[in-house]
């Protein structure tokens, strides 16, 4: 008998929820990156871009040991630090007003736990490698999990030459200003006197509060340079993005100057509207020129980009569990999908069988001025309706309803030849088989042109729903051996796993504002924001650029 060797199991894939699963959120991403480069969904604060330079310039200086281990010992205990004196100042200071202090710290949420009555804290507790109560995984912590990305691309920090073994650097000009300009504010020594203490307290905590993120409005030399850096207001700043930030940051200066105090919506909300209408919450135009309109553009066409995305989003969902609520969880093959979602939008009645031309010609006759974003039957206002929407056994036909709503306002206003001018992207970027504002316009022209509403849900259903979803969780496994169907092929049927809720992508203006409250450049009354007169100030240099 042959002997049998090297037999071994072959590990399924790991299931995850996974983002994204019909990749309409993709184009979005990439307009939304564009707008604000140097800034991203975990940058939180602005002091961590002068913090992180500080600490590997300081750690450069004052340490004889230069090894990876050593830095990363010092980073960890540094993170920890920063975190717990902002943490410390703002219950000294008794505010609950957390976004001037501790809101947004690496490490927060696990030293939040240490209470007021503590006596003295052990960093070693916090910071180390491994243990219960360390405060990140990641061995270069927020660093390494958040910041560093973007101060590579802002060109402050990089890896060592030396290789990936070596402590991070920083750029001798960009990086080694940023360090000096933080240190101008605070009291280095003690810091690190502190950091390297077995034990702190409460009051070693107060002589540090001048490192409290609320310090930075009192340093006037790190302030103006971190406005150098987010505003591109000098050569060494203006590159790499740079015009394209000050322009995004300027059109959100101006729109707290103009809508900042609305109870109704969200900031992000009043700029997704705005952006995408070019009028204020009460109907007026939002009049721009120059760079700031050619921002508004770009954030008007991401924002439309969402209102696609999500109004997919939207149909599959209902779809997905429609098949749960009428049919067991299981469809034989994913043209079934056709039946479910004609099924789910049967109220359309004997329009459905109505030429989708003679379909969208109704719809933009009776579409809401582009201004009046606020009202119940605008496009925009029905994406926060679908979004606000459950997935309950009654909701699903609603759901349906307001997707389909919503891809024919998209119709019927029109798509530009080539939507995405104000953007650096290639065509050919633009995958005509994916989900874009392009594939849109090119669909209604030639694929959907002859068919009739009811034609047009049912490829819907197939093509931009079930049957692309398989093609993207394919995908995903093919490339990163991760199991994110939400709609499982099985021997002979589609069984579904979860039905995924429409969501809109995170496009940064949340961790923007904050960022823009820390540098002085708008504040938070108890009726919204509003512009300091910084901010008027920077308003003018972003209009000017």
């Amino acid at each position: 008998m042959t002997a049998v060797e090297n037999i071994a199991w072959v590990c399924p894939p790991e299931p995850i929820r996974g983002l994204d699963h019909l990749g309409v959120q993709a184009p979005c991403t990439t307009l939304y990156t564009q707008l604000l480069p140097g800034i991203t969904n975990v940058t939180d604060r602005a002091r961590y871009y002068t913090f992180y330079p500080w600490v590997i310039w300081s750690f450069e200086r004052r340490y004889s040991v230069h090894s990876l281990a050593e830095f990363r010992r010092v980073l960890r205990r540094a993170e920890c630090l920063f975190a717990l004196i902002a943490i410390r100042h703002a219950r000294a200071l008794e505010d609950a007003d957390h976004g001037r202090h501790g809101i947004g710290m690496v490490g927060r949420f696990e030293l939040l736990r240490i209470g007021d009555d503590v006596e003295e804290i052990s960093l070693d507790d916090y910071a180390a490698l491994e243990g219960p109560r360390r405060y990140f995984k990641n061995k270069l912590g927020g660093l390494g999990q958040y910041y560093f990305g973007p101060l590579r691309d802002l060109r402050i920090l990089d890896h060592s030459p030396q290789g990936n073994d070596y402590p991070l650097g920083y750029d001798r000009e960009r990086g080694r200003e940023l360090a000096e300009a933080f240190a101008k504010g605070v009291a280095e020594d003690a810091f690190f006197r502190v950091l390297e203490a077995s034990a702190i307290t409460w009051s070693d905590l107060d002589e540090l509060a001048s490192f409290c993120p609320c310090g930075l409005r009192e340093n006037p030399v790190e302030q103006e340079l971190l406005l150098d850096l987010f505003l591109a207001r000098t050569t060494t700043y203006d590159v790499d993005g740079g015009p394209a930030r000050r322009a995004s940051l300027g059109l959100m200066l101006e729109l707290v100057q103009r809508d900042g105090k609305n109870p109704t919506y969200t900031y992000e909300a009043l700029l997704r509207g705005a952006s995408y209408a070019g009028a204020l919450s009460d109907g007026s135009p939002w009049a721009l020129d120059g760079a700031l309109l050619r921002a508004r553009g770009g954030w008007g066409t991401y924002q439309r980009n969402e209102l696609l995305s999500v109004a997919v989003q939207g149909l599959f969902a209902a779809i997905l569990r429609a098949i749960q609520r009428d049919h067991g969880g299981v469809l034989r093959e994913s043209a079934d999908a056709a039946n479910v979602g004609e099924r789910l939008l049967s109220s359309f009645g004997a329009r459905l069988a109505r030429p989708l031309a003679e379909e969208i010609e109704q719809v933009r006759r009776e579409l809401p001025p582009l201004a009046s974003w606020t009202a119940a039957e605008h496009e925009l206002e029905r994406g926060w309706q679908l979004l606000d929407l459950g997935l309950e056994d009654d909701q699903l036909e609603d759901a349906a309803e307001k997707s389909i709503q919503i891809l024919l306002a998209l119709l019927a206003r029109g798509v530009d030849e080539y939507p995405y001018a104000d953007f650096e992207l290639d065509p050919e970027y633009f995958d005509p088989q994916e989900v874009h504002l392009l594939s849109l316009r090119q669909a209604s022209r030639t694929t959907w042109a002859a068919m009739s509403l009811g034609e047009w849900i049912r490829w819907l259903s197939v093509h931009w729903c079930v049957g692309r979803h398989l093609r993207v969780a394919l995908r995903k496994l093919r490339a990163e051996r991760r199991d994110t169907f939400r709609i499982r092929p099985l021997e002979g049927e589609l069984r579904v796993v979860e039905a995924p809720a429409p969501t809109f992508t995170l496009p940064r203006v949340t961790r923007t504002v904050q960022i823009l409250r820390d540098l002085d450049q708008i504040d938070l009354e108890a009726d919204g924001l509003v512009l300091t007169e910084r901010g008027r100030a920077a308003l003018e240099v972003c209009r000017g650029g």
